[in-house]
């Protein structure tokens, strides 16, 4: 199977380049900004140049990538000169439509068996493919938008405070029909987690074409030590929240359950910063420390000092930091709303909690505070071991029986 990837900007694209590459199946790869001269490569990967350090991948052949780094200079631009903001994902918006006119322009002149696209970006290229009698894939990394605007909505309502942390919601009219569009057009529909494909269920998508491919993660950088755990009679249980500041992510009833503990019981370090004006903050002082957001490896080395990852998420389709907290040792504690359901197993690596739900929250807490040091070991390395099941090369195995059972 021969096959055309496209993708308006970055995310996790690069890896299924080069997992499409290494099974021999990759025809072109083309997407709005990579790196291709291997010297320039050379020079990025030694400078902290957030714009070209993380533009390529080592392993992916260059002779298969074709980058248009012309669609991305508007949102470029304004990045740097407004912050990230409403002018920033206008010009995305635009970057993905006008990439996705390109490529379903260029589809045509070449042999190949299947499409793939990603989200947003895709609309114009699937339906070219299917002109052409060609496979077409969406995928979604995220959920269908109808249902992530039902949730979000709803949760605008309940936390108005934190009205303006919310992305992912609102979108100028033909971007919102693109997204409705897309997996209703392509011939086969990839989920990032059994979250996603729910939701694809929901917005009327055919089960029969629905396969669901979770994402990969980067373990390389990730340390893991199993060392032996000073028992919590000792010092707090200490809890970890990573990303964006907002409730999409579910931090006000994360908040709410930090009220039930006492500081030298449980104590919450919160790395990321604050999406939209942090209103709904001012209420909860003292209940936690706010960190500024780090690096990845930064990130990757500062896990080692927590015992377990909180993420009460609303809306995920996949959420890479649970993978790689897992990866890292520490049980996590998620909501149905996310990977979660994919790999927590309750009791043994982490706990599922309902979305919304203060008193799960500080029940698993508590669960896990009871924990002796054999009984907290065990939960680490089950969740090592977990993790394990989601890197890149975990993934490329997965892709490659899905392309088998494509080609019986």
């Amino acid at each position: 199977m021969s096959v055309i990837l496209s993708h308006s900007g970055k995310q996790h694209s690069y890896h299924v380049a080069n997992a499409l590459n290494q099974l021999g199946h990759l025809n072109r790869f083309f997407t709005s900004g990579y790196v291709t001269w291997p010297l320039l490569q050379n020079w990025a990967a030694k400078r902290p140049s957030r714009l070209l350090n993380k533009r390529f991948h080592r392993q992916l052949d260059t002779q298969k990538v074709s980058s248009h780094w012309r669609y991305e200079i508007k949102e470029q631009l304004f990045y740097r000169i407004y912050g990230a903001g409403d002018k920033v994902q206008r010009a995305v918006f635009n970057r993905d439509k006008s990439f996705d006119r390109l490529i379903s322009k260029k589809l045509p002149k070449y042999q190949f068996d299947t499409f793939w696209g990603f989200q947003g970006s895709c609309l114009k290229s699937i339906k070219c493919a299917n002109s052409l009698d060609k496979l077409s894939i969406c995928e979604l990394t995220t959920a269908h938008v109808t249902a992530a605007q039902k949730i979000l909505l709803d949760e605008q309502k309940l936390h108005p405070n934190w009205a303006d942390s919310f992305d992912n919601l609102n979108f100028p009219l033909d971007y919102q029909r693109r997204l409705e569009e897309e997996p209703y057009e392509a011939k086969m529909v990839l989920a990032a987690s059994q979250f996603t494909k729910q939701t694809l269920l929901d917005a009327g998508i055919k089960s029969n074409k629905i396969q669901v491919l979770p994402l990969g993660f980067d373990s390389t950088y990730i340390t893991y030590r199993p060392d032996k755990i000073e028992p919590y009679k000792n010092r707090p249980l200490k809890l970890l929240y990573v990303g964006r500041i907002t409730q999409r992510k579910g931090i006000a009833y994360l908040l709410e359950a930090m009220k039930h503990f006492r500081r030298d019981d449980v104590e919450l370090d919160i790395i990321g910063y604050v999406h939209g004006e942090g209103k709904g903050l001012k209420s909860y002082k003292g209940l936690y420390k706010q960190l500024p957001s780090l690096g990845q490896h930064d990130l990757f080395s500062k896990y080692g000092e927590y015992d377990a990852l909180v993420l009460p998420t609303i809306f995920e389709g996949f959420g890479l930091v649970i993978v790689e907290a897992l990866m890292a040792g520490l049980p996590v504690i998620t909501t149905s709303h996310s990977i979660g359901p994919d790999v927590i197993n309750d009791h043994k690596n982490g706990y599922l909690v309902p979305i919304r739900d203060v008193q799960a929250l500080v029940r698993s807490i508590e669960k896990l505070a009871s924990k002796d040091e054999d009984q907290l070991l065990s939960m680490k390395k089950a969740a090592h071991n977990s993790a394990m099941s989601f890197t890149w090369d975990k993934y490329a195995q997965r892709l490659g029986l899905l392309i088998a059972e494509l080609e019986l």
